[in-house]
């Protein structure tokens, strides 16, 4: 699969983010990843989540939130940022309880919320995080508001990867701050769920703070210390 993470593109392509805000913080979190100078309200939206009850994001506020888009069928970036948002959440302790995670499928049609509900149960995050979908339009809607690029390749992974290996060192960039066991558990992952059409997208993490505003984005080789230590710094502010 053919990861189209550019920061800079992601900075420049906003979608639905019509303004940025100039309001100033008094005591900014210092964070590791590519803070926007200029904060912009995070997109409200309102999606159904694995246990198939509607997740609206404007209540995340009050908590930090952690964005991120995959889908259950990837064998690329996918599982691998799935199993660093729960190695954050589990790094985080009591922490977590003021954060939210949510996950946003790529693939509406075929990540239901059965498929999310066992692919968040493999992961170890069955309750931990929102992995949400919906009908295709609404779903289309927050990839939009978000600058998320999205192609489906009606050929199947398996001859993508045979065709296309500009992924070999990107990949090498997501096994940063994973042991042995992590990395076990993303093939688990993969052999559970993967496999069928091919679905290219964006795969920023998006860091939203209590009061709503989008402040930072990290690329796929993020460690999950670097998540959960920017979520703490988001936390205490």
């Amino acid at each position: 699969m053919k990861i189209k993470a550019s920061l800079v593109v992601i900075l420049l392509s906003f979608g639905g983010f019509t303004a940025f805000s100039l309001g100033v913080f008094e005591h900014p979190a210092k964070l590791s990843g590519q803070v926007l100078p200029h904060p912009s309200p995070a997109s409200d939206f309102t999606l159904t989540d694995q246990n198939n009850q509607p997740f609206h994001m404007a209540d995340s506020r009050g908590k930090v939130a952690l964005m991120l888009f995959i889908y259950t069928h990837c064998t690329d970036i996918c599982p691998y940022e799935a199993v660093k948002v729960k190695l954050a959440h589990d790094l985080l302790g009591s922490d977590a309880r003021n954060a939210v995670f949510v996950a946003v499928t790529t693939d509406p049609k075929r990540d239901t919320p059965a498929v999310c509900a066992a692919y968040s149960k493999a992961l170890g995050l069955s309750d931990g995080w929102h992995f949400v979908g919906g009908a295709a339009k609404d779903v289309q809607a927050v990839w939009f508001n978000y600058g998320i690029g999205v192609t489906v390749n009606p050929q199947t992974d398996a001859v993508a990867a045979k065709e296309d290996t500009s992924g070999a060192d990107e990949s090498k960039g997501l096994l940063k701050g994973l042991t042995e066991s992590d990395v076990n558990l993303v093939g688990k992952i993969e052999d559970a769920f993967g496999g069928g059409y091919d679905v290219g997208h964006s795969a920023p993490f998006w860091f939203v703070d209590k009061k709503g505003m989008v402040r930072e984005i990290m690329d796929g080789d993020v460690t999950p210390a670097q998540i959960a230590k920017d979520i703490r710094a988001l936390i205490a502010e």
